[in-house]
């Protein structure tokens, strides 16, 4: 009877000690939640927030549904053929801020989710995940993500890339899955929904669309070779390639870039290098990741993953990875060809070396090699919060303070549109864009886009800054921490 009752109690605590080990991770996520959706919240409208507000092409403000559909059908012709992601952004900004806040820390979850289960390479109940990948990859989101700020919290910009990305993760999910498959047959449905989802994620962004169809291209090309190519791969890669080119043969696209050449600002040659600048930029401020990447495939080699018995094994594991790097590798190189390379775009790369790095990390773990020593792990996670919590304090601080400059602003604005001005001058704010704080404010200029964009929205003639301030930085992402609660830049006395 007492070693009925002692295995009784040792079953219960083992239970327990199981529960309590899945529950660090939701309880963790949870906080990230909080942040993430706050930090949206609080956030002004920048920009082309106010421009996707309004009808395309009038300064009426979206009131239905037909009018986000005749505004992204005029978007496609004079703009940019994105209308997935500004479908999404004026329907966010039409709901109002409650529902897109939510809606962000909503899908910075998922995405934390859709990188953890890309890594593994199956499917995994999303309240069992361990916590030491999650904590990996919430460290690496933070401390490399490129203009996460604008990324993460901005309303427009977070339809462009977190949303999309997130998506494109999902949607990748089935070809990553079917590398470890022994059967990749699957229903008449399954196949018809691969080709329309594939049209929308090739129809996302012009730098992902590229890269999945780039990745998807050769990764059937080796499910043929081993024969495990299914028709479904073939209609989500075919629907991709439409999406791609709905995309970029856009009319809005071309009108943009005549638009550039005529006005002198677009050169291919002189642009070519500042593109490559901008890339090698990139690869440098992940150079953490590029790092791990390679000092985790160290490990693997040094423990013989790589030997002829041992590869056979894991084969299926690696070319999965190898999969995630083409994609991810892609979507930023393609950018060297762009007109526009914007930090924001390295998106796809960051999550999908973060993904890399996990997925070595899990199949090194199948075999129960320790990476590096508790202590070390420790220290250096101890470090990284102590780097979220002080960055992250004044993020939020920033966005605060920001929040309130724009009410002021708000009130300067209207006291002159009581006045009857048509010509609006507002005073500078007192936060700049770092890598954790976005600001999309006017200029002097009163033809720089946001200008225009809000002289549109308020109905005034034009609206402009008193003043500009110099840039002291090559890149805002390389600011980290600001002191704010001063004008970014007074007017200068003759």
């Amino acid at each position: 009877m007492l070693l009925m009752l002692d295995r009784l109690n040792s079953a219960n605590w083992h239970n327990i000690r199981l529960k309590m080990k899945y529950l660090k991770s939701p309880i963790y996520l949870l906080a990230w939640f909080v942040f993430i959706t706050a930090c949206a919240y609080i956030i002004p409208y920048f920009s082309n927030d106010y421009r996707y507000m309004m009808i395309e092409g009038t300064q009426d403000l979206v009131s239905s549904f037909s009018d986000i559909v005749v505004s992204q059908y005029r978007h496609y012709f004079t703009w940019g053929g994105r209308t997935p992601p500004h479908v999404l952004a004026q329907l966010l900004l039409w709901g109002g801020k409650y529902v897109s806040a939510v809606g962000a820390g909503l899908c910075y979850l998922v995405l934390i989710y859709l990188i953890y289960v890309q890594a593994k390479g199956k499917r995994v109940n999303p309240f069992k995940l361990l916590i030491l990948p999650v904590l990996f990859i919430t460290v690496a989101l933070w401390l490399c993500l490129r203009a996460y700020g604008e990324v993460i919290f901005m309303l427009v910009t977070s339809c462009n890339y977190l949303y999309t990305t997130t998506f494109i993760l999902a949607f990748l999910l089935p070809y990553r899955f079917s590398i470890n498959a022994d059967n990749c047959k699957k229903s008449v449905p399954f196949v018809i929904m691969m080709f329309l989802l594939g049209i929308i994620a090739g129809w996302c962004n012009e730098n992902t669309g590229f890269a999945i169809c780039a990745a998807n291209f050769l990764l059937c090309l080796y499910l043929y070779k081993v024969k495990k190519l299914s028709f479904w791969h073939i209609t989500g890669f075919v629907g991709t390639c439409i999406g791609f080119l709905v995309l970029v043969l856009s009319p809005g696209n071309n009108a943009r870039l005549e638009m550039m050449e005529t006005t002198g600002s677009f050169n291919y040659f002189s642009h070519l290098a500042v593109t490559l600048d901008i890339f090698f930029l990139t690869l440098l401020e992940e150079l953490p990741l590029i790092l791990s990447l390679v000092y985790l495939l160290f490990i693997a080699y040094k423990n013989k993953f790589f030997s002829k018995d041992k590869f056979v094994e894991y084969k299926n594991d690696f070319i999965g990875v190898f999969y995630l790097f083409i994609f991810g590798f892609a979507s930023l190189a393609i950018m060297i060809f762009s007109p526009n390379f914007p930090a924001r775009t390295a998106t796809p790369f960051t999550c999908a070396l973060i993904a890399c790095i996990s997925g070595v990390y899990f199949i090194l773990k199948k075999e129960d090699i320790k990476v590096m020593p508790k202590t070390l792990t420790v220290s250096l996670y101890t470090l990284c919060f102590v780097y979220i919590l002080v960055t992250g304090e004044n993020a939020l601080g920033g966005l605060l303070k920001v929040k309130q400059d724009m009410v002021e602003r708000d009130y300067e604005i209207q006291q002159q549109l009581d006045a009857g001005v048509k010509d609006l001058v507002v005073s500078p704010l007192t936060v700049e864009t770092s890598r954790y704080i976005f600001v999309a404010d006017v200029r002097t200029k009163p033809t720089f886009f946001a200008n225009e964009i809000l002289s549109r929205f308020y109905h005034v003639n034009s609206i402009v800054r008193t003043c500009d301030f110099a840039k002291t930085v090559k890149h805002s992402d390389l600011i980290i921490y600001q002191h704010y609660g001063e004008p970014v830049c007074s007017v200068k006395k003759p």
